[in-house]
């Protein structure tokens, strides 16, 4: 494979993925970008809304537009911290917990597809490379900036 073609895989990865995504949680309502939300707020609990824009590394007016969605819909709570005044706490609420199971079986299934044709090991090698890349590629942005 050359080095070109490797836009055009991350691209049909990407895409494919997202429409994955939306077909298996469209009777819940959700869409493929609200899925990291609800995963983050159950396994992490409580925490404050720019936390999201360090752990999905975008910003911050993409993150307060999807949480005031996860939130009309009643995803996730959203307060004013009672220690800082300019912090949004974030939490998630019993329907969040509640799709939460779904939502892990969804993307281990995704991963078991695109992985159904490597070995153990292949496997464990790519997802390695998989995060390997993904540092990269933030931290090349965080160096420019």
């Amino acid at each position: 494979m050359e080095h070109a073609d490797i836009i055009k895989m991350i691209s049909v990865v990407y895409r494919k993925t997202q429409m994955y995504l939306n077909l298996q949680t469209q009777d819940v309502g959700i869409t493929s970008g609200q899925i990291p939300f609800i995963m983050i707020t159950c396994e992490r609990g409580a925490m404050q809304q720019h936390q999201f824009c360090d752990i999905l590394d975008i910003d911050k007016s993409t993150v307060a537009k999807m949480l005031g969605k996860l939130e009309l819909q009643g995803y996730v709570t959203r307060t004013p911290n009672p220690r800082d005044s300019r912090s949004i706490d974030v939490r998630p609420t019993e329907k969040a917990h509640a799709i939460y199971p779904m939502l892990r079986q969804i993307g281990e299934d995704w991963a078991t597809t695109l992985t159904q044709d490597m070995t153990k090991i292949e496997r464990a090698i790519f997802f390695e490379m998989l995060q390997k890349t993904g540092g990269r590629a933030m931290d090349y942005f965080d160096n420019i900036r």
